[in-house]
């Protein structure tokens, strides 16, 4: 009986012993663990962070700094959702409008807590090209288990901004998200029409302009010609609010002038082309990104532009279903 009790003793003993060998190797490796730990903070994070991220698009800057600098735009490009006036988030993450610059904004990042400063900048990179570039620092803590902490925390953020990005690359490669319009150039051969110029004080009505379309038809009727293709029209603004409108319609063949109708030849060349749906404001507003596209991409024109009235609106009174043409003149 006391052998079995002694041999028992052992064996705790024995148990005991395996057991403290087993916490002091445990003990061992977290302590291990810990050194690795803060060696890690101090030789492979620096003490303060420089976070680059960019993406290049396919539109100018110019238009690029347009589109992001116009009042109230900011959420039509964003890809997140807009939670206050300066406040919007992107994939659970929120960003501060701090301060607009001339080609970008100052903002903070955050998630509850956590939070990371940068600079949303669009760059010049060509005549074609504009990168998107996000900039930021963070200086990290002294402490080493905070340090790493505050690394994997701006990992994410980093995460974030780098889908960001991409998302912003799949918006502002898109032509119509810039200009509202799709643009296509294509050559123009030449052509002879006949033309009609008056002014007003307002933007002409559509019975005013169809008014001129019949009597350039009568004229052409008059002349012995045929007219072909569709009225066309261009709207220019004076000074004391003066509207100078011409219609023109073009002709088979050549018609010699007379008294208010001219003769006008538009000549062989390119021609940047976009079609529009919508009334007269819609169509003014589409006239202007026209134009902007012109001056962001260094286009010169040999003749004035254009519109082309593809349905007839004195048959189709609702304006959101007329179909007009602009058209464009350019060098090249």
């Amino acid at each position: 009986m006391a052998n079995i009790e002694i041999r028992n003793i052992l064996t705790l003993k024995q148990t005991t012993v395996s057991q403290m060998i087993i916490m002091k190797k445990w003990m061992l490796l977290f302590i291990l663990f810990v050194c690795f730990v803060i060696f890690s903070a101090y030789f492979f994070i620096p003490s303060q962070g420089i976070y680059n991220n960019s993406t290049v698009v396919g539109c100018t800057q110019s238009a690029a700094v347009r589109k992001i600098t116009k009042k109230n735009a900011l959420q039509m490009w964003w890809p997140g959702q807009k939670q206050g006036e300066y406040l919007y988030t992107y994939k659970k993450v929120q960003y501060r409008i701090d301060k607009t610059l001339m080609n970008g904004f100052e903002t903070t990042a955050f998630e509850k807590s956590d939070s990371i400063k940068g600079i949303l900048q669009f760059i010049y990179y060509g005549n074609d090209s504009t990168q998107i570039h996000w900039a930021s620092t963070h200086r990290f803590s002294s402490n080493p288990i905070i340090k790493i902490m505050q690394y994997f925390s701006l990992k994410k953020y980093t995460n974030n901004i780098e889908s960001l990005l991409k998302d912003l690359n799949k918006y502002f490669n898109v032509q119509e998200n810039i200009y509202g319009i799709k643009i296509i150039k294509q050559k123009f051969g030449g052509s002879s029409m006949i033309s009609l110029k008056y002014s007003t004080t307002h933007y002409p009505n559509t019975a005013e302009i169809y008014k001129m379309v019949d009597s350039i038809k009568a004229y052409i009727f008059k002349k012995g010609g045929a007219a072909e293709n569709y009225p066309m029209i261009h709207v220019s603004s004076r000074d004391l609010g003066i509207f100078e409108t011409m219609v023109a319609l073009s002709t088979k063949t050549e018609l010699a002038a007379e008294g208010k109708f001219e003769l006008k030849k538009m000549p062989l060349g390119n021609m940047l082309i976009a079609e529009v749906r919508g009334g007269s404001y819609t169509i003014m507003r589409s006239e202007h990104e026209l134009t902007n596209y012109i001056t962001d991409y260094g286009k010169s024109s040999p003749a004035i532009p254009f519109q082309s009235l593809i349905t007839n609106r004195l048959l189709e009174t609702d304006t959101a279903k007329w179909i007009t043409k602009l058209y464009y003149p350019i060098f090249k």
